[in-house]
């Protein structure tokens, strides 16, 4: 059965990334770096950068930010390509990818908050909640046994999306993104499964 177009070009894309990364996994590797350690390494960077989103540091935040995202893609593949993969390596992983997604948008309500823009803090809220949504679907259904890597905006097109508009200078455009693109994923999924599961 062949897959979608889009899912072909997804991977496609992320092939070619992990293909760039690969002198960093080899050495990663070679010094015996822990994939559990670039895990907590990725979630610290990121709490760091919700605090500078908190703070004001726009710019600064979504550098980070997207420096806390390569971590991301490497304690996966440091986990394959040294034969590391671990049940509890994949829910620590997972468990931390919430919870850095969390931080992110906890600093970017608390800045809305404290610059008195209401209708900001609101987008950052359901920023975060589709984007968490997306992943609990997607657990949901694997833990159905059904597969659910469908639908527009998976976490790494979150954090390039929020990043890279911050780094620019335009934090509200890339919440407002991530929110529409969340909320679409999340009932992507939901349909999904429903096709699946009736």
């Amino acid at each position: 059965m062949s897959l979608p177009q889009g899912e072909r070009r997804r991977i496609s894309y992320k092939e070619r990334f992990l293909h760039l990364i690969q002198p960093f996994v080899r050495f990663l590797s070679g010094m015996r770096v822990r994939p559990n350690t670039l895990t907590a390494t990725g979630w610290a960077l990121s709490v760091m950068a919700g605090v500078l989103f908190g703070l004001g540091y726009i710019k600064s935040a979504g550098a980070l930010m997207l420096f806390a995202g390569l971590f991301d893609t490497l304690d996966g593949a440091v986990a394959r390509h040294s034969n590391q993969m671990t049940v509890f390596g994949a829910f620590f992983d997972s468990t931390l990818d919430r919870l850095s997604e969390s931080a992110i948008f906890m600093g970017i309500i608390y800045y809305y908050a404290i610059t008195a823009n209401p209708s900001g803090a609101l987008l950052a809220a359901a920023a975060m909640t589709f984007s968490l949504m997306t992943s609990y679907a997607r657990a949901r259904a694997e833990g159905l046994g059904y597969k659910c890597q469908v639908g527009l905006l998976e976490r790494p097109g979150r954090v390039l999306l929020l990043s890279v508009f911050s780094i620019f200078g335009l934090m509200t455009v890339g919440v407002a993104a991530v929110a529409a693109g969340a909320a679409v994923t999340t009932v992507q999924r939901i349909l999904h499964v429903r096709r699946l599961g009736s």
